[in-house]
């Protein structure tokens, strides 16, 4: 077995082991018949309709992701972006690799014209644009509307990353940091990573020359980011879980950002923790935090399996193989 593989089916096996021990934990505190009555009483047509607001916030994130590749290579079809997408999104949650499904959107995207530089800078801009708009909201919020729970420091956790955030962006697209951060990375010999940093500051300075453009992403982000702390909200209340929507906007963005720590299977486990954690604190019971964290985690599922579907009819022989090389490069 070759050694790249080898370390991803252990990383797989780890993120199995590492969610199991997660659902244990969360479900020894929880009184199992509340759980269990809670589930009962949901509301299905409201679920149903956080459902479909979850998908509509998925079909304007392809809006976004095409408007950032026009300046950099030749665009597919929105319905191939679109089928693409839901790949990623099947991707992330049956195969939890090192990448998952931006390796998987970047090739396929890239396919067509042999653009696999451009296709993985435009899917990093796309992720890129996404988290930017997350930060904004949360942060925004959280000036107005502070919010104070006991143990876990909600405000330094939203301002460190969105801090954090913007120095990583200045260092990789500033030209004068960008310059000192891959001379630091050639010095300490890592010229694939320099050589894959220098691909997406390229791409940063043709897209800056499109300002329009940027600003039309930033905006669909901030509609999709609405969107998804919608569809929590509207879940909340399918389980009849009243909160403010003000709670949502700084609850959401800090349970997204816990959830994508890569140590756990598509955030599992560590989701349904944020949740219990962050909504008991403001009197939610137990049993209604872990069920809305959970439906949480079902609704991803769910919104991922269709891209196996398209998946069948977008493989070739070629791919795996290819797939497997691209994996390798960026692990």
């Amino acid at each position: 077995m070759k050694p790249i593989v080898m370390k991803n089916t252990l990383f797989a096996i780890i993120k199995v082991a590492v969610t199991v021990l997660l659902f244990v934990y969360i479900f020894r505190k929880v009184d199992l018949h509340q759980f269990s009555i809670t589930m009962r009483n949901a509301r299905l047509d409201i679920l149903l309709a956080g459902f479909i607001v979850l998908w509509l916030g998925h079909y304007i994130c392809i809006f976004r992701w095409r408007l950032l590749m026009r300046p950099l290579m030749p665009v597919p079809s929105l319905s191939n972006l679109f089928g693409i997408y839901c790949i990623g999104l099947f991707f992330n949650l049956a195969f939890p690799t090192v990448i998952g499904g931006d390796v998987v959107k970047m090739y396929y995207a890239g396919k067509p014209s042999k653009a696999y530089a451009q296709s993985f800078a435009a899917t990093f801009l796309d992720r890129d644009a996404g988290m930017l708009a997350m930060m904004i909201i949360a942060c925004a919020v959280i000036v107005v509307h502070p919010v104070r729970v006991t143990g876990i420091p909600v405000s330094i956790i939203i301002w460190g990353v969105f801090t954090a955030f913007i120095f990583g962006n200045i260092a990789i697209f500033a030209p004068s940091c960008h310059r000192k951060l891959t001379d630091l990375l050639h010095f300490l010999r890592l010229p694939k990573i320099a050589h894959k940093i220098d691909l997406i500051s390229n791409a940063f300075q043709i897209s800056g020359k499109h300002p329009a453009g940027l600003l039309v992403s930033l905006l669909i982000s901030l509609a999709n980011q609405l969107l998804v702390i919608a569809v929590t909200w509207i879940m909340a209340l399918g389980l009849r879980i009243h909160a403010p929507l003000s709670i949502f906007m700084i609850f959401v963005p800090v349970i997204t950002l816990i959830s994508m720590i890569p140590i756990s299977l598509n955030g599992m486990g560590l989701r349904e923790y944020a949740f219990m954690s962050l909504f008991s604190s403001i009197g939610i019971p137990l049993a209604s935090c872990i069920a809305l964290g959970l439906l949480s985690s079902i609704v991803t599922i769910l919104s991922s399996l269709p891209g196996g579907i398209v998946y069948i009819f977008f493989k070739s022989k070629s791919d795996a193989q290819q797939l497997a090389q691209f994996e390798t490069e960026f692990s």
